[in-house]
């Protein structure tokens, strides 16, 4: 117990570290746009015409970014909600969709392109905050073996009584092991399982569609 909470502390931290590191370079942004529109205003004063145009491009980049730096807030607030319940009925498509947002906050990402198939609701009982933290540390790795595409799939199957989230595009016969001891002990926790093609280059998350017993249960609060 005392491994699988550090674990968690330590993916919480470095999330938030992601997450203010992307808020810091949107305010960064709209700071360096706004010290733009006050030197046209001081040369405006002296004489140099001031367009509309170039006032609504700039209004338009601060006003971009201001929703940019909203997504990220939401998915923050959503983040911090999955510790509310550590076991609780949940939507597999939504945490997968949150930390697939989370993960493109990582400059790991920016060079590959992630399409998700969002399929029909799928709710499971299990631990939030865990399943986020095992499918983020999946994604990670798919996107560190990616093959030379750069392109992943990310999906989900119900397979009563057992949920599948597959995540195709990575090398074949990639040399990188997966999973590795942080992620065995998270699949312990949930009852899940994975699995690794490497020839195919898929990873395989299996899932309970109804956790029972486990370490996690430790954790309810009774």
């Amino acid at each position: 117990m005392e491994k699988i909470c550090a674990e968690g502390l330590t993916f919480f931290g470095k999330t938030n570290r992601l997450i203010s590191h992307e808020l810091k370079n949107i305010f960064a942004i709209i700071s360096e746009t706004l010290g733009l529109l006050d030197e046209l205003m001081e040369l405006s004063g002296r004489g140099t015409a001031l367009t509309p145009e170039r006032l609504r491009s700039m209004s338009d980049s601060i006003i971009e970014e201001v929703e940019r730096a909203n997504t990220v807030i939401r998915c923050m607030n959503t983040f911090a909600h999955s510790v509310d319940e550590f076991i609780s009925e949940v939507d597999l498509g939504e945490i997968t969709f949150l930390m697939i947002q989370l993960l493109k906050l990582n400059p790991i990402s920016k060079t590959v392109m992630i399409e998700y198939l969002k399929g029909e609701p799928c709710k499971i009982y299990t631990s939030p905050f865990f399943l986020g933290n095992l499918l983020y540390h999946t994604f990670h790795f798919a996107l560190s073996a990616v093959a030379p595409e750069k392109y992943i799939k990310i999906s989900i199957h119900v397979d009563s009584p057992r949920v599948e989230v597959d995540i195709f595009g990575i090398a074949p016969d990639s040399p990188k092991s997966f999973p590795t001891p942080p992620e065995e002990l998270l699949v312990k926790t949930l009852g899940a399982e994975i699995w690794f093609d490497r020839s195919a280059g898929r990873v395989q998350v299996v899932l309970p569609q109804k956790m029972a017993g486990g370490p996690a249960a430790a954790l309810l609060v009774k």
